[in-house]
């Protein structure tokens, strides 16, 4: 962080003026145009397309990248909002996880960070916490030196699974089988906690059944793991006391995602675990922020939407663009933190759809990203050191504000400005759109919950963070009282089927063609595993760059010899949806019909032009509309 400035703000690359396409789209070729100019010119293109097109023709494209409430959405949503245009469904990273959890418990607030210093049992479950969840990994550490034991439940043999005290190293996309399987074991010995099943959950019955067709010998067939390993960890999780699994995103990315956190979530109150401080599940934290803040101002767009609008699935960005079933067609594209073109699966057909001359194409941003190379206008974005945000966190219980450190470099203008000046031109004359980011930011802070006691915009204007003040200890589901319309832990829900789910988690096989499994064997896995930049945000910085290095694709030593691969070979991964050109790396990181690839590489900055979503399909997961990208199948060559 302390070199953001130089990566970022003060990059020698960085948009500080408005910019107009003036070669073919995809080229990158622009010219400076006046903020004037550049808004009256997209205002009018964008009135005559919904005049002939419907509102629903322009799609908002905004994810994450500013981390903050005000810049992240606030006045895009009330933009878009007034407008009427089509939903954007932000499902790519989270969704299915969440969509997974709450079956069962009603909400994902579980264990907090730092009460895994109370932890003796710490499973890390489809998570590389030493790259992507860093300010757990000092906890785990201490709670380790303090003699917890840690496993890590991976397909790939991240650098948190080399660090741990055991690497659980299942098949890609069977974790679901995997946690059935332990249930098994721990009913059939009696591990489980009679009087919390008895007091706290709903179903255990009909899970005792269902889970008798997850012997540990099934579950072997299916995750490729020994019949000892699977009863041996469930022993060693049932009787390891406080007992913690720490769930994020790892696990969603296929057909069996959800159900797979639908399993997992429900481990620890088969066990009992939340009784003891330190027990039971940790996954997303934004829920604090949800009770907390004042929500009201962040969602008032809610109210400014007149009828129903689609929603178009961002996974799907490709598909929308370019299908003829898309009614109406996609006509207008805004993007804004976020940068689709490399984080998006099925990245040639995404490409092919913003290619079109046809589609009006406005992106928000600091740098000529591979999205904005498409781009009709660019509009310089400010940076966090240049505008007031309220950033609140999916992983921690810390509220922060975002004040301007330096004026705006340029004529870059934040993205609440943006949609500001864009609405007076198309004529929006809403209070709404009066209102500044400072006194946005004020009224987040108006409210009277008791976890904001003593946080006051006032306090945090001079601190710059705080705590949310949760009750010490915090033990969410001691006596029950989850989120759920029962109140208990939900292991069987035959309510579901009104919505096309199963009452019981269950493992399914990928539905593969036959052409698919002959000639792409190779399962791929597209993961966070890069050190020095996250997704695609600073993949362009030179010295990061330097420092993460060449992307590899990790493949067993037994697939490298069955095609005469060598360590370091200039290799072509390839499938139906693309092709990548990367060094082979071969060792044992990988499982013998697995390979894997890392995530977020610029693919204008790669050998050929193409990152690792050139290969992804953009199939959906079974729950929470989330991206099946790992259920990919690929065939590896030397080049």
């Amino acid at each position: 962080m302390e070199k953001f400035p130089l990566d970022v703000t003060y990059h020698p690359d960085r948009i500080l003026t408005p910019l107009k396409r003036v070669g073919r789209k995809g080229a990158g070729e622009f010219e400076p145009i006046s903020w004037n100019q550049a808004l009256e010119e997209v205002s009018v293109k964008l009135k005559g397309l919904i005049t002939a097109y419907g509102a629903e023709s322009v799609l908002p494209f905004g994810y994450a990248g500013t981390q903050g409430l005000i810049q992240g959405s606030v006045m895009s949503n009330r933009f878009f909002a007034r407008m009427g245009s089509s939903l954007l469904g932000a499902t790519i990273c989270g969704s299915t996880a969440v969509a997974g959890n709450t079956l069962v418990n009603g909400q994902t607030l579980g264990v907090l960070p730092e009460d895994i210093l109370h932890s003796k049992y710490i499973v890390l479950w489809g998570t590389n916490t030493l790259h992507s969840n860093v300010h757990l990994w000092p906890l785990i550490q201490q709670s380790r030196r303090a003699g917890a034991r840690l496993i890590v439940i991976d397909p790939f043999e991240s650098a948190t699974a080399r660090a741990s005290d055991w690497h659980i190293q299942p098949m890609p996309g069977t974790d679901v089988a995997l946690a059935l399987g332990i249930m098994y074991v721990i009913i059939k010995e009696k591990l489980h906690d009679t009087d919390y099943i008895e007091k706290h959950t709903l179903g255990f019955e009909e899970l005792e059944r269902h889970v008798a067709g997850y012997d540990p010998e099934t579950v072997s067939q299916i995750c490729d793991l020994p019949v000892s390993a699977i009863k041996a960890f469930a022993r060693e999780y049932a009787r390891g006391r406080p007992s913690l699994i720490r769930i994020l995103v790892g696990m969603e990315h296929n057909r069996n995602g959800g159900d797979a956190f639908r399993a997992v979530s429900m481990l620890p109150s088969l066990t009992g675990a939340w009784r003891e401080h330190g027990g039971g599940l940790m996954h997303m934290t934004y829920e604090l922020a949800g009770q907390a803040l004042n929500y009201e101002r962040v969602n008032l767009h809610e109210s400014m939407r007149k009828g129903e609008s689609r929603t178009i699935n961002m996974v799907e960005l490709g598909k929308a663009l370019t299908s003829a079933g898309t009614d109406p067609p996609v006509k207008a594209l805004f993007v804004y933190n976020t940068n689709p073109v490399v984080t998006m699966p099925n990245q040639n057909l995404v490409r092919q759809g913003m290619e079109q001359e046809e589609l009006l194409t406005v992106v928000l941003e600091h740098f000529i990203t591979d999205t904005a190379k498409y781009a009709d206008y660019i509009f310089p974005a400010t940076t966090q050191l240049e505008h007031w945000d309220v950033v609140d966190s999916w992983g921690q219980t810390y509220i922060n504000l975002n004040q301007p450190a330096i004026p705006a470099r340029g004529e870059s203008r934040p993205n609440s400005e943006f949609f500001r000046l864009l609405a007076e031109k198309m004529g929006y004359t809403e209070a709404a759109f009066r209102e500044e980011d400072l006194e946005i930011a004020k009224s987040i802070f108006q409210t009277d919950h008791p976890y904001m006691e003593g946080v006051t915009f006032e306090y945090l204007r001079q601190h710059g963070w705080a705590r949310y003040k949760v009750p010490e200890p915090w033990l969410p589901h001691r006596e029950g009282n989850f989120g759920t319309t029962s109140g208990k832990c939900e292991f069987y829900n035959p309510g579901l089927a009104v919505q096309g789910v199963g009452p019981l988690p269950e493992y399914k096989k990928v539905p593969y063609s036959q052409t698919q499994i002959e000639n792409f064997p190779l399962q791929l896995l597209t993961i966070k595993s890069t050190r020095w930049f996250l997704n695609s945000s600073h993949a362009n910085v030179s010295r990061l760059q330097k420092a993460e290095g060449a992307p590899a694709l990790d493949i067993s030593r037994a697939d490298a010899e069955q095609r005469g691969i060598a360590d370091g070979d200039k290799i072509r991964v390839f499938n139906e949806n693309g092709e990548m050109l990367v060094p082979a790396r071969i060792g044992n990181r990988t499982r013998k019909g697995v390979v894997c690839l890392p995530q977020g590489f610029w693919p204008s900055l790669l050998e050929g032009g193409s990152s690792a979503n050139a290969l992804t399909n953009d199939w959906l997961a079974d729950l929470g509309g989330g991206s099946a990208l790992q259920d990919t199948r690929v065939e590896v060559e030397k080049s």
